[in-house]
């Protein structure tokens, strides 16, 4: 068996690895083995509530006046996916009632292939010695394996009734590392924990696991960046920074946090000091497609066109299904560099991984109407821009300039009016000339039909 101490699980398998991104390739997504953690379904794959209330009250009714005790949370680990013969299953439910009930413990079967049980008295070591006695029993007699969570009480922001869910949350830590894994529960397992919960979109109950975690473990790194991330989601930048920088104080080559960091400085429009932590964070990983997507954003945005291509394509070649935004983000960087056919080739692209993005159909319109070619594509294209984003004023003005061009003043005037109400001031220039068009066209018409 192996045995993973605290802390163990560091960068990639911690959480460090989720960054801020407005990347469409990072959708969020619940893994299979991380339900255990949602509230919706609280315990092991399949478990009956009933099963495992009932298991619980009995274990609360024998630890009432225990200072101590342990539980362990063991599965099958072929279970899930093979049919373990009966026989097998009632070995191992031996071996572990055998050696648990040498303590005065408790053991039930809540599950097919998955154990709770209680070894009352017991420390995190007699606990591990226990998992491990088990393993090696198992392994002998059935040829199978098991994977063990444990969690002990007392331990910190915990109480009695969650030593077992913290024993499952434990078991979905050693997932981490496959089969046959033994975990103590720890700031780690929380961290996963807060992962599946996050990815599930739940963002106030990730952020109580991360400060449970935090709460064991103040100078855990991956801890202090899952916090920000949180934090980055909900748009409280002020947050999410501080949370960054504590990352990076402990850990000042963490490529993650310094990323975040940078990020939210993205979010701040301030592309200088954005671009700066990106720098930092590429000499430790190089290799990280929303760094480099980021840091070609960011040179966008600061003028320095042809070295944001360069990173756009690198990062483009880190990522198979890089999603819509690095191809407009080309498009925008070869539009400003003059290069239309370029420009059309990228924001086509973008369109083909995502047919309504506006930005994209607004970009492209105005690339064909300033080609002169596709002239009906290009009115289509705008009108359906404003249609999926109603209060971008660039977009209005863009419609607007076409209408205009096609002595449709009228149209023109509505788009000017709606860009100026939504900020884009300099529709401004263009309003009074399509009112005095409009009025000029009436009075002609009136001149005629007298």
């Amino acid at each position: 068996m192996t045995d993973h101490r605290k802390n163990a699980l560091r960068g990639k398998s911690g959480k460090g690895h989720l960054l801020l991104s407005e990347a469409d390739a990072r959708q969020k997504k619940t893994h299979a083995k991380d339900a255990e953690e949602l509230p919706e379904n609280q315990g092991c794959p399949g478990t009956a509530a009933s099963e495992e209330a009932q298991f619980l009250e009995h274990v609360m009714a024998m630890a009432k006046d225990a200072e101590t005790f342990g539980a362990m949370a063991v599965c099958i680990d072929a279970a899930d996916t093979v049919c373990i013969p009966d026989e097998a299953i009632s070995d191992i439910a031996g071996i572990i009632e055998k050696i648990c009930k040498k303590t005065g413990g408790a053991v039930r079967m809540t599950e097919r292939g998955f154990f709770g049980a209680y070894l009352p008295g017991a420390d995190e070591k007699a606990c591990r010695d226990a998992a491990e006695k088990i393993g090696a029993q198992t392994a002998k007699r059935t040829n199978e394996t098991v994977s063990i969570g444990i969690s002990v009480y007392p331990t910190i922001s915990s109480e009695k009734k969650d030593i077992f869910e913290n024993a499952r949350k434990a078991l979905a830590h050693a997932d981490f590392f496959g089969p046959g894994s033994i975990v103590c529960f720890d700031a780690v397992s929380l961290n996963i924990s807060g992962d599946a919960f996050y990815q599930a979109g739940q963002l106030d109950e990730a952020l109580a696991e991360y400060e449970r975690a935090l709460a064991l473990d103040p100078e855990n790194v991956n801890v202090h960046n899952s916090i920000g991330v949180c934090h980055g989601d909900r748009e409280d930048w002020d947050s999410a920074l501080a949370s960054f920088n504590r990352a990076i104080e402990l850990d000042p080559e963490d490529a993650f946090a310094i990323y975040n960091a940078g990020y939210i400085y993205m979010q701040k429009e301030d592309y200088e000091k954005a671009l700066g932590y990106f720098q930092r964070a590429m000499k430790t990983d190089d290799n990280i497609f929303e760094l480099l997507f980021q840091t070609g954003r960011a040179l966008y945005e600061l003028g320095r066109l042809d070295e944001a291509l360069s990173y756009l394509r690198q990062a483009l070649s880190k990522n198979e299904t890089p999603g819509n935004l690095v191809y407009r983000a080309m498009g925008d960087c070869n539009m400003a560099l003059d290069r239309p056919d370029e420009a059309v080739k990228a924001y086509n692209r973008a369109l083909k991984q995502r047919p309504d993005d506006a930005h994209s159909l607004s970009a492209l319109a105005l690339c064909y109407e300033n080609e002169n070619r596709n002239p009906e594509i290009a009115l289509v294209y705008g009108e359906n821009a404003v249609e999926i984003q109603p209060k971008n004023g660039l977009f209005h003005h863009r419609l607007a300039m076409m209408y205009f061009s096609r002595n449709r003043y009228e149209e023109a005037l509505t788009h000017f009016e709606t860009a100026i109400d939504c900020g884009h001031e300099e529709s401004g220039r263009y309003l009074e000339n399509a009112k005095e068009l409009i009025s000029g066209t009436e009075a002609q018409k009136n001149a005629a039909g007298s």
